[in-house]
């Protein structure tokens, strides 16, 4: 994606300076927080963030799906990766409902900055992870809103679950590795890139995963179950969601980030008429770039009320109850 431009915004000048100053990416991440509100706060950096993604090709081509949430780049490079996303709330706007299951990010260090809504509720769990045969433990370390924290980080490896906001909700996010690593550089090489997969897999094999920052060959991520916790692999809990695509998830998504567009008050007249007169903008854009455009109320948008597990769903209490905090 085409980021010089934006790469000379001020703000993304700061965190690439605060990553080349602070080799310990905890004390970058910290350093960063004030940094990714006020980037969240200012309209005229995400206006240009806006044209950014919405005058790239591949932005534009790329195929949404239900696991591929709403979201917008903002920079990234071999160190740091930042990014808007986008959480719809419940239809009914009920709160203490799981969004998806409890996982970790593996070596990549979260900071999150909530920018529009109510925020969603969290909770942090601990690192130290017991296996009790086909069940599992986990202990609730942090139970906060975002009205809470607005800012708050997640360790890598940091097992954690995000409930459905009250209201619809976007976070301004900074992503990188726990610590620089070598191979950091390869992840842009446009040659490797095309071994990626193959390459994964050799590391995988010979048990290399964290010296080159790259996900364990199975992952899992867990959900009450009773008294305890059940894994799933990662690769089983996604796959409904990374097939779920077509013409109806296209629509939402581009309904979800007008939404953004609007109630942030972002609307550029003459560059969305622009956007919306070009051969080569998705026709699924079109109405809601119209509305926009015309002044019309963009309805929001409401999660999926169910998840890859075989109950469907789970609530805060369901949590609670198998981290032995509420009796069965």
């Amino acid at each position: 994606m085409n980021q010089e431009k934006l790469a000379q915004e001020p703000y993304i000048q700061e965190i690439i300076e605060l990553s080349r100053v602070h080799e310990d990416r905890k004390v970058l991440h910290r350093k960063a927080g004030p940094v990714l509100q006020q980037m969240g706060n200012d309209a005229a950096f995400l206006k240009s963030v806006l044209q950014r993604n919405f005058n790239d090709e591949g932005y534009l081509n790329q195929r949404w799906s239900q696991y591929n949430i709403p979201f917008l780049y903002i920079y990234e490079n071999e160190d740091l990766v930042l990014k808007i996303h986008f959480f719809a709330s419940h239809p009914t706007h009920e709160t203490g409902i799981a969004a998806h299951c409890i996982h970790h990010h593996n070596n990549y260090i979260l900071t999150t900055a909530a920018i529009l809504g109510s925020g969603y509720e969290t909770m942090l769990f601990d690192k130290q992870i017991e296996t009790l045969g086909s069940k599992t433990a986990l202990r609730i370390n942090k139970h906060f809103t975002q009205k809470e924290f607005p800012v708050h980080t997640v360790d890598s490896w940091e097992p954690h679950i995000v409930y459905l906001p009250e209201t619809y909700s976007a976070t301004l996010q900074l992503w990188t590795p726990d610590k620089k690593r070598a191979t950091d550089a390869l992840r842009h090489n446009p040659l490797l890139k095309a071994l990626k997969t193959p390459l994964r897999k050799a590391i995988q094999l010979f048990g290399m995963e964290k010296q080159f920052g790259i996900s364990q060959a199975k992952t899992v991520q867990w959900y009450p179950d009773g008294d305890a916790f059940t894994a799933i692999e990662e690769d089983a809990y996604f796959a409904p969601t990374r097939s779920a695509v077509g013409p109806e998830i296209d629509s939402y998504s581009m309904q979800t980030i007008c939404r953004f567009i609007q109630e942030k008050g972002l609307i550029d007249i003459e560059f969305l008429k622009e956007l919306a007169q070009r051969s080569n903008t998705p026709a699924y854009y079109k109405p809601w770039l119209e509305k926009l455009i015309a002044g019309e109320m963009i309805p929001e948008t409401f999660a999926k009320t169910e998840i890859n597990i075989p109950m469907k769903g789970y609530s805060r209490e369901d949590v609670m109850r198998a981290a032995g905090y509420i009796a069965s």
